[in-house]
């Protein structure tokens, strides 16, 4: 049996939790055709695997300890570290947090719930190459095509036979 591994956000190791669960979904395409029964699919591939844990504090020490920490973090939009054993065979290490919620519970004086929403992080693809190094090889080819001008060309030649269209009763 391998070790318990606690859910820990970046460096802060969430306490109390209550309930974390997994959410994992494939992005289907339904396309609607006209005279056919049903919709065709299309799937788009799996989506962020999405985790959720919610809990209890209480003190204003733990609110502000875990504002602090977490606030931080989800403000920033930039992905931070995650470990737990419900994700272990998902290889999901980064996340971004997703929502904070924060519910103050009449159960007791100095008590509060919370939840958080952490989604997958997934490093964006590199962009494609600047448009301008596209035509660099080209530049000595087009200037002498321009230089020609249309002094050599002789427009009504390439047109072909156009027909007369002044008067169009005939």
């Amino acid at each position: 049996t391998g070790m318990i591994v606690r859910p820990v956000i970046g460096e802060w190791e969430v306490p109390r939790i209550e309930r974390i669960q997994t959410l994992e979904g494939r992005r289907i395409a339904r396309l609607p055709v006209p005279g056919l029964l049903g919709d065709i699919q299309q799937d788009l591939g799996a989506a962020s695997l999405t985790v959720e844990l919610s809990g209890s504090l209480h003190g204003d020490e733990s609110r502000d300890d875990f504002l602090q920490k977490l606030r931080d973090d989800f403000r920033a939009g930039e992905p931070v570290s995650f470990a737990a054993d419900i994700t272990n065979a998902s290889e999901l290490d980064r996340v971004l947090i997703d929502e904070l919620e924060l519910e103050e519970v009449n159960d007791s004086a100095d008590g509060f719930r919370y939840r958080i929403v952490l989604r997958e992080y997934v490093e964006p693809p590199q962009p494609p190459p600047p448009a301008d190094d596209l035509g660099l090889d080209l530049g000595a080819d087009l200037d002498d095509l321009a230089s020609l001008g249309l002094d050599g060309l002789n427009l009504p030649d390439l047109l072909g036979g156009v027909p007369d269209v002044a008067n169009p009763v005939p």
